[in-house]
């Protein structure tokens, strides 16, 4: 009786949000598809013991109140696992519901095959991917599809848990930011890092929450008078202080290598304004915007090089602001987001919300267009299966920023972030990047393996002579240039047979981590051993889930393994040698390596050494930064390969 009242009561709250803004008769047909879909899954529950339909309404309720999409697509979002779960077939629903929303339904159901090219996750991805070429919107629902999954991820074994979070790294967040849903993008990375290694969540977590505390007064002081010059200015506009994502403090310590403390932005500060678009005060959103950050100018120390304009310059997701840095008075650097209200929706909902001249079904502009032609290329290929690099270059294409760069003619090139002078080369012609000998980039002689800078002005140099080399491989990121020189590669007849794995050599697991396996695919038995957050773990957990098995790793008194550990501090007599003892003497364990540079009294120390543990390296952490004059120690993970 319990869940029956509970799906009542959800099924009212979607009914009513659905009919704001609604004709009557697209709500009634939103009542028809809700009654299917109450039917059909009657007897089904999930993981949880809750009956099935509060997936469907919970999916419909984010595509239309998170995502923003119509009539048809809210349908199709309830109706999207029927075909796939229940004895109901796409012909029923097309003849109850239509053409347009048995496509959506077709989209969105899972084949299933005997046999599969690939693997039954990677088949599915590139479905759902050939439907962009005709409508953007069953990839929407999909993504709503996976935000609920992932709040409701709680419910399933860890095995399934790893396989799902896997796919949400690898694929569907990084899609959520290519259209432009950065709230759904933040919340899916989140969750995924939540479920896959909590401990390491949490300890962040309850760091920021002690930040949170510790600097809200600092922050409001910060805020207080800018509040005040906006309001003397006549700007109505709305100020927020928004702590970034456990997931992203954890990225952003492991790029730069530093510890919380050392993080510059752990909050960014989003100033958001109504234009005055009419009337004899009109002023374009440009011009506002950049009024706002005069008056921050005035107030407090911009930092040299902070100032981003994404206005003249939109990120291929269509997000526009402009981004700067601020001294706050505790001597820290505040980063600070202006944009329009009509920015703020459409970072919240992006393609959805998009107004252009190419404007496609959903609100789908030029940038998704684009986004089109480059999965074409990818779903449709002929050597799709064969090398098994596709879900290398979804990863490639579907990339957490973007940067601009330009020809000698002024023409504007958009490329993946970290792409190099080479991926330039092909985006303009497979021909020049098949022979590109040199690049200039700002005028400089260079290697075409450079990594290029937003804002790079880029000339390609070629010869007749040159062919791909197999290490141009690794020197590329965009799918169009992995796929031309794998092409070149093979009239070579150079061989591209991938490399065996080789256990634990890319991430270095201890005993201890958190730690995840997969079976060997070729009936030996072996399971491979990493680190949850291992790069090619979470790929694995997408291609191949089916393999992945919970494994736990006891520590042996008698087995060793290697780690290196970072520390940096204030130099003085005799420190590196209270190190070495903490390790050697205190723990009795063996020193392979120890390198230490010293400059302007700050010393720097790496230590190659030999533990048991997971646990045992972080007691020795800890020990070490006890050590007066140790500002930093911290766990790099290494490559043995």
């Amino acid at each position: 009786m319990g869940f029956l009242k509970l799906v009542q009561e959800q099924r009212d709250i979607f009914l009513k949000n659905a009919a704001k803004n609604r004709l009557p008769e697209d709500l009634e047909r939103i009542r028809q598809a809700y009654e299917y879909a109450y039917e059909a899954h009657a007897k089904q529950l999930r993981k949880n013991g809750e009956p099935y339909i509060l997936h469907p309404i919970a999916v419909a309720r984010i595509v239309n109140e998170e995502i923003g999409l119509g009539t048809n697509s809210i349908i199709a979002s309830l109706l999207h696992d029927v075909v796939e779960d229940t004895p109901h077939t796409i012909e029923e629903i097309r003849e109850l519901f239509g053409e347009d929303i048995a496509f959506l339904v077709a989209g969105l159901t899972k084949e299933k095959k005997e046999e599969y090219e690939l693997s039954m996750q990677v088949d599915n991805i590139r479905k759902m991917l050939m439907t962009v070429q005709y409508d953007i919107r069953a990839l929407l629902i999909k993504l709503a599809d996976r935000l609920h999954n992932m709040r409701t991820l709680a419910s399933m074994p860890l095995s399934k848990q790893m396989k799902i979070t896997g796919e949400t790294d690898f694929f569907f967040a990084p899609l959520a930011n290519r259209l432009g849903l950065y709230k759904v993008k933040t919340e899916l990375e989140n969750l995924s890092f939540r479920f896959r290694s909590p401990e390491e969540y949490n300890k962040i977590k309850k760091i920021l929450e002690g930040y949170a505390l510790e600097t809200q007064s600092i922050r409001n002081r910060f805020v207080a008078p800018i509040e005040k010059v906006l309001k003397e200015n006549d700007i109505d506009a709305t100020i927020t202080q928004d702590a970034r994502s456990v997931y992203s403090i954890w990225r952003h310590m492991n790029k730069k290598q530093v510890p919380f403390r050392r993080l510059e932005s752990i909050y960014v500060f989003n100033i958001v304004f109504i234009p005055k678009t009419e009337g004899a005060c009109a002023v374009s959103e440009k011009n506002q915007c950049l009024q706002i950050y005069s008056l921050l100018t005035d107030l407090y120390m911009e930092k040299v090089g902070s100032f981003h304009n994404y206005m003249d310059n939109p990120k291929a997701n269509g997000y526009e602001a402009l981004h700067c840095m601020f001294m706050t008075e505790h001597g820290t650097w505040a980063e600070v987001h202006i944009r329009s209200a009509r920015m703020e929706l459409a970072s919240v909902r992006g393609c959805v919300v998009k107004r252009d001249k190419n404007v496609g079904v959903g609100g789908v502009g030029a940038w998704v267009e684009e986004f089109r032609g480059t999965l074409k290329d990818m779903v449709y290929s002929d050597s799709f299966g064969k090398d098994g690099f596709f879900m290398e270059g979804v990863k490639a294409n579907l990339y957490n920023d973007d940067i601009r760069v330009f020809t000698p003619k002024g023409e504007q090139i958009l490329l993946p972030n970290n792409a190099t002078a080479l991926d330039f080369a092909y985006t303009i012609h497979s021909e020049i990047g098949n022979h590109a000998l040199f690049a200039r980039v700002n005028g400089m002689l260079c290697s075409v393996k450079t990594g290029l800078k937003r804002g790079d002005r880029v000339e390609i140099g070629t010869s007749d002579s040159i062919m791909p080399h197999k290490d141009w491989l690794d020197a590329v990121v965009t799918y169009k240039a992995k796929s031309c020189i794998r092409s070149a590669l093979r009239k070579q007849n150079i061989s591209l047979k991938p490399s065996r794995y080789i256990f634990a050599k890319c991430c270095s697991p201890l005993p201890g981590d958190e730690l995840l396996g997969f079976e060997a695919q070729d009936g030996s038995g072996k399971i491979y051993v990493h680190t949850r957050n291992c790069e090619l773990a979470i790929k694995l957990s997408t291609e191949h889930g089916e393999t992945i098995v919970d494994v736990d790793i006891e520590a042996d008194e008698g087995t060793y393994y290697p780690a290196l550990i970072h520390t940096f501090g204030v130099d003085r007599k005799g420190i590196t040698f209270e190190i070495s003892q903490v390790i050697s003497e205190e723990w009795g364990l063996n020193i392979n390596n120890m390198t230490v540079t010293t400059q302007d009294e700050l010393f720097t120390c790496n230590i190659y050494m030999e533990v048991r543990s997971a646990q045992e390296l972080n007691h020795i952490i800890d020990r070490i930064e006890s050590i007066i004059g140790v500002e930093d120690v911290r766990r790099v993970f290494i490559s043995q390969g």
